[in-house]
């Protein structure tokens, strides 16, 4: 399994784009990336989630997730962040 999704490059590309709004051609090809990879990580990241939730469940998560914790809440907002998106609210640029 990877441990991260983009590549340091890829994320100063990224960073840069959002801040400056700077689109030079390899920004435009990981947003075309980006957009294409959506549905097959949105399905993965959900089922990611699911399966963090059963562990905890189960006890076999490896250290606490509670409410309070940074892990807990970002994952609360990922699955938000998905329900949206799935929704087609917050898939524009701006």
């Amino acid at each position: 399994m990877r441990k991260c999704i983009f590549t340091e490059r890829q994320k100063e590309l990224l960073r840069r784009w959002i801040e400056t709004g700077e689109e030079d051609q390899p920004t435009k090809n990981l947003l075309s990336e980006i957009r294409q990879g959506f549905p097959k990580m949105a399905e993965d990241m959900e089922l990611w989630m699911r399966t963090i939730n059963v562990m905890q469940r189960r006890h076999v998560w490896r250290g606490y997730i509670t409410r309070h914790s940074e892990l807990g809440s970002a994952l609360r907002r990922a699955g938000s962040a998905l329900t949206q998106l799935r929704r087609g609210v917050g898939t524009s640029t701006a």
